[in-house]
């Protein structure tokens, strides 16, 4: 599946394009030539009782939300490895703000290629045309101060090659990517966020263990902006060495753990060169098979979506999915994520934000075509900048349905 949130394409219109010879292949898909077509239709209906993200001192909007998100996704082989494509729409439509009605568009195209038992190559495509809600990204704390969501363009390109038997003791794998983000709006403001970010990198991993590796990741990055005419750029090269363990200790354990060095080198010589600790874990803990916990942590430079030089950025969360029933289950997710906007060396001037989010769900899957879910979202951010902190509590249902 896309690893957008699955949803999909309206059905009724492409059915009517289907030649006669289509038929339904199995469960969820319908053959058409040599594709695979997966059709999947989510829908939802919330209350949401600060649309804008106003801060805690404002006035806020309150409104239901219902969103529409088809989804279609052509699936195929060639020489027997898996190919897709795929396209999602996303419409929102806030009934006492239509202000901050979106429609969204996705594509992605990836592809898994076993050259031999040594070679493999993996390859994805992404482009967004999509919005940020007001009130987040770059107008966090100001969403009231702008008539629309902001919107924006982005694509996503990369691509891994593996070099090493799945039973041999040593791996390599190398890695490429491109990202680049590109905002609508022709104000200053707004063109010197635009930018691209390049990556190169290798990943070497060595078996130590039966079921434990220890491996080696070298990042190397190139980001630069489209326009920084009257400001110092943020152009900036990024260089991240982790040194870490991967490992399945027992049936119900799995996990991964790294840590090591991250130095953000910046071109304009009065923008201070950072040099930290970065790190990535996750462990998933399934006492039971029908209960799962899950814990992540990570800590990463960002860049800025407003003020400072870069953003310093650590996150935890931890979940529990557990299935109750057959057709009945339950997910609670708790997340902390904190970003540090750095100014200067000095820490005092820096400004600090804190999310907490807490999010719940209980999910019924009524028959195989069609689920059904009751979730809430409560997010509280605080700040040591007095603009910046806001509460917002989403309640609501959604319905997935497929063939």
């Amino acid at each position: 599946m896309l690893k957008w949130t699955r949803n999909i394409a309206v059905v009724s219109a492409i059915c009517a394009t289907v030649p006669m010879n289509v038929y339904a292949q199995e469960a969820g898909r319908i053959e058409v030539g040599q594709f695979d077509i997966i059709p999947i239709l989510n829908s939802s209906i919330s209350y949401v009782d600060n649309v804008a993200y106003a801060r805690d001192d404002l006035p806020e909007i309150y409104s239901w939300r219902s969103i529409f998100s088809p989804e279609l996704i052509a699936a195929t082989e060639l020489d027997g490895n898996p190919v897709q494509i795929g396209y999602r729409l996303e419409r929102g439509v806030y009934f006492s703000s239509s202000a901050d009605d979106y429609t969204d568009h996705f594509l992605e195209a990836s592809g898994d290629f076993e050259l031999n038992s040594r070679h493999r190559v993996n390859a994805i495509a992404q482009y967004e045309d999509g919005h940020e809600d007001r009130g987040t990204g770059f107008s966090l704390g100001l969403g009231n101060n702008i008539a629309t969501p902001d919107r924006y363009k982005s694509t996503a390109i990369g691509a891994d090659y593996s070099y090493g038997a799945v039973t041999s003791d040593g791996m390599i794998t190398l890695k490429a990517g491109r990202q680049t983000l590109d905002y609508d709006r022709s104000e200053q403001a707004y063109l010197i966020r635009d930018r691209a970010k390049n990556r190169v990198g290798a990943e070497l991993a060595y078996r130590v263990g039966s079921a434990t590796n220890i491996v080696l990741d070298v990042t190397q990055s190139f980001i630069r902006y489209d326009n920084q005419l009257g400001i110092t750029t943020r152009d900036s090269d990024e260089t991240r060495v982790l040194v870490g363990l991967t490992w399945e200790s027992t049936a119900a354990t799995t996990g991964f753990a790294k840590v090591g060095y991250k130095e953000k080198d910046f071109k304009a010589e009065t923008r201070n060169t950072f040099y930290g600790t970065d790190w990535e874990v996750g462990v998933e803990w399934q006492p039971v098979s029908y209960s799962t916990f899950r814990f992540t942590t990570s800590a990463d430079t960002r860049e800025t979506n407003g003020e400072g030089n870069f953003i310093r950025g650590r996150d935890y969360s931890a979940s529990w999915n557990h299935e109750w029933l057959q057709r009945l289950s339950s997910s609670f997710t708790v997340s902390k994520l904190t970003d540090e906007y750095v100014l200067t060396d000095s820490v005092v001037a820096n400004r600090d934000d804190e999310l907490m989010r807490y999010s719940a769900s209980l999910n019924y899957d009524a028959r195989r075509w069609l689920s059904f879910s009751l979730f809430y979202q409560l997010d509280d951010r605080d700040s040591n900048r007095a603009l910046i902190g806001y509460d917002r509590n989403v309640v609501g249902i959604s319905a997935e349905v497929t063939l």
